[in-house]
């Protein structure tokens, strides 16, 4: 069986095919998550006269399918139905009242349906305060007025495709006309308004379908919106039925006998929303190892810890997975380390010796996780090809045989029930994984010298990612509580004691869209933090890769005569030049200036004992003013180093960071290039690379530090000045959420693991 990675690579590029025009064809038993997504997510062409963007992907054809086979099959299940009203014989829901009052008799079926849509239409469904008589006005609603109470389009279209889907398999009595009128309507893109609330999910999402069957029939007590793209400036028009139908040029179709039922009686709601959690639920199982994988890089985490070995040790399939595909995204990483070099005790006092658990187990938390999703995803695609009727019609074997009534409990949904419960705690545990890893880098005590907060200006005018550090914690609190909550076990009885055992997994796949949506907000945040400490980490390495040459510079310009051979000055530059940057890392959080005095102040000790114990330098000479100016001049250099840096990877010229400045230093004293929009790509593995791109390239979105270093973020220099035009924290992360519910980061997720086979 192939591996959860590899599952989701072809899903997306399934769905990649159908949005380049291959067309998603029912035929009762092959309906597939990314076809589901293509319809429901991407609203059918409007009419010829209207004119759609360039950049709108308008949804692919749908068709059914062709098979001669398919038809007979429904045309004999209908016969069936159809044979024993002409013979008189009583039939669940088509002589019968229903669920508790099946005890009721009616030769008149028709009316039958039509009392089975009546009951069926109690969902409550709000008029928007736009509507209401002038003097009902009163106080503002507490939520939107009418999309609190109603379904989104999208969840209805998932549910008329599988409902369709289901029908043509048949089993359900109904003729081909009525699966023939419901592909037309999905065609053009006519949606019943739905209520939110009010189904258990068994027998079926009654409610919910009665509303889709109310369309079909052209009640005009049921409203019905176009689901194509409207003109610019304009939302879907909410409108009658009938009047839908005749805008379209659509003609209503009158149910017979046993198809309210047929329509009403199945999981059509739930399998729908559930398909499509399920489908974005894959994306933020899989970004919780490529998000892993750049946190390493971030961190400068240890491959090691992804081994082969340590899954072999203990081989549960989802964590070999996991660590198979985190180990393969680091390959070529100049950040992550490759190697780990043992040392002697001595060597490494006082260093975390392993990485903590955010990434070091990672394998283990993720793990679970992709198991559950492959489960999930294999119960809903049972769910979306079977017959959840009741009863269900087995139509005859041979010519001559009789066709078959069967009285059973298909729409029982606690398959969808179950999966969501558990997907829904999946994605706290994931969440729960990408929060610490999240709080972990923004800690100075904890990041391996990045600053605190990730700052990329001046620590005292700069608290970087602070505020998304806090909006962290509430996005995991609530994935907390989301993950915690078990509907299935939270059945009451229902209809008179009949529907005594019902799934609420309509009520369950909401609550997982709840969390879905929280953790697409926490795995963008957390993209967009990482992209800062990448950024970071590399003008960390590209000042300590300098940091050795300006020691070198300044002590030889400040103690010329102690050095007998530049061999003797290079060995007290290696001994120095370790305890700068170990005190550069330890004062992330200090201000600039004082942060460099300390550096230089770290480096007296070991020059002196260098100097005093290298017989090839001359000592004599040495003064206590020659000490205090290599201090001066290495912070005044330091300083001026990182500053540069900041300038390159930030697009800032030195000119605009020191315009305040009475002494600014002679500029520039290093000559550092503009680095690029992605300046840490140079850094970065392979296969992570693609993801940081993405954020700075395709999105746009830069390195933050450049307004703190300019100090001209908005109101900095005086009330109410500052740049007129800028986005917030907050924008930019609402920028990767669009981009990972739109499916463009599932498309760069995917190409990063193509070719990773687990």
């Amino acid at each position: 069986m192939a591996s959860f990675i590899a599952q989701y690579i072809s899903d997306v590029h399934e769905l990649n095919a159908y949005l380049a025009g291959k067309p998603v064809v029912l035929d009762g038993s092959s309906l597939s998550l990314p076809q589901i997504a293509a319809i429901a997510l991407y609203p059918p062409s409007p009419p010829s006269h209207t004119s759609v963007p360039p950049t709108i992907t308008c949804a692919p054809s749908l068709e059914l399918t062709s098979s001669q086979y398919q038809r007979e099959r429904v045309a004999a299940s209908r016969e069936v139905i159809e044979t024993k009203v002409a013979a008189g014989l009583s039939i669940y829901g088509v002589s019968t009242g229903f669920g508790g009052s099946a005890d009721t008799r009616t030769d008149d079926p028709l009316a039958l349906g039509a009392a089975l849509l009546q009951h069926q239409h109690a969902g409550v469904i709000l008029p928007s305060t736009a509507s209401a008589p002038s003097h009902l006005v009163g106080p503002m609603p507490l939520t939107d007025p009418t999309h609190g109470t109603t379904m989104p389009a999208t969840w209805t279209r998932a549910a008329m495709l599988i409902r369709a889907n289901s029908l043509l398999r048949g089993h359900s009595g109904v003729r081909w006309t009525l699966v023939e009128k419901m592909v037309e309507c999905i065609r053009k893109g006519l949606v019943p308004v739905v209520p939110l609330r009010g189904s258990i999910s068994a027998s079926g999402d009654l409610s919910p379908l009665s509303y889709v069957a109310g369309m079909l029939i052209g009640n005009p007590a049921i409203r019905t919106v176009n689901f194509t793209y409207p003109p610019p400036g304009t939302t879907m028009e909410v409108m009658s039925a009938p009047h839908a139908f005749r805008a379209t040029g659509t003609t209503p179709l009158p149910l017979a006998s046993k198809e309210h039922l047929g329509i009403l009686n199945g999981t059509a709601f739930s399998a729908g929303l559930t398909s499509l959690v399920v489908r974005n639920t894959e994306t933020i199982g899989v970004l919780g190892a490529v998000l892993t994988a750049l946190a390493v890089e971030a961190m400068n985490g240890a491959r090691g810890s992804f081994d082969p070995f340590v899954g072999e040790a203990r081989p549960h399939i989802g964590q070999i997975e996991a660590a198979h595909l985190i180990y393969e995204l680091l390959a070529g990483s100049q950040f992550a380390v490759d190697h780990e070099e043992e040392v002697k005790i001595e060597e490494d006092d006082g260093v975390l010796r392993q990485d903590r658990y955010s990434l070091r187990t990672a394998p283990q938390w993720l793990g679970p996780q992709f198991e559950e999703l492959k489960h999930a995803k294999e119960t809903v695609q049972i769910e979306i090809n079977s017959t959840t009727d009741n009863p269900l019609v087995e139509p005859p074997r041979t010519p001559t045989g009789d066709g078959k009534i069967h009285h059973a409990g298909n729409f029982q949904a606690l398959a969808m029930t179950v999966a969501m419960d558990h997907l829904r705690l999946a994605l706290a545990q994931i969440g729960r994984l990408m929060f610490v890893q999240l709080t972990e880098i923004l800690n100075p005590l904890m990041n391996r010298g990045l600053p605190g907060n990730l700052a990329g200006g001046e620590a005292a005018l700069d608290f970087g990612g602070k505020g998304l550090d806090i909006a962290a914690a509430a996005y995991a609190g609530e994935l907390n509580a989301l993950g915690g909550m078990n509907v299935g076990v939270g059945v009451v009885s229902a209809e008179m004691h009949n529907q005594s055992l019902n799934s609420l997994a309509l009520v369950s796949a909401r609550y997982t869209l709840a969390a879905l949506e929280v953790s697409e907000l926490l795995a963008a945040s957390h993209i967009y933090i990482l992209c800062q400490a990448l950024d970071l980490r590399a003008i960390q390495t590209e000042m300590y890769s300098r940091a050795g040459a300006v020691v070198r510079s300044v002590l030889s310009e400040t103690f010329r005569d102690a050095f007998a051979t530049p061999e003797s000055l290079d060995t007290v530059t290696c001994r120095v030049t370790p305890r700068i940057l170990n005190e550069l890392d330890q004062t992330t959080s200090v201000a600039l200036g004082l942060r460099m005095a300390k550096a230089a102040s770290a480096a007296v000790a070991p020059l002196l004992e260098a100097l005093t114990s290298d017989p090839s330098c001359c000592v004599s000479t040495l003064d206590l003013p020659q000490i205090a100016r290599f201090r001066e001049i290495l912070a005044q250099r330091l300083e001026a180093l990182l500053t540069e840096l900041r300038c390159a990877f930030m697009g800032v010229s030195l000119e605009e960071v020191y315009s305040s400045s009475s002494s600014p230093p002679q500029l520039p004293m290093f000559g550092i290039p503009p680095m690029g929009r992605a300046p840490a790509s140079k850094y970065l593995a392979s296969r992570t690379r693609p993801l940081y791109e993405f954020v700075r390239l395709e999105l746009g979105i830069p390195m933050h530090g450049s307004d703190n270093l300019r100090k001209t973020v908005y109101g900095m220099r005086a009330p109410g000045l500052g740049k007129t035009v800028d986005t917030t924290h907050g924008d930019k992360v609402a920028m990767i959420v669009e981009a990972l519910r739109n499916g463009r980061i599932a498309r760069v997720v995917a190409r990063m693991c193509e070719g990773i086979d687990a």
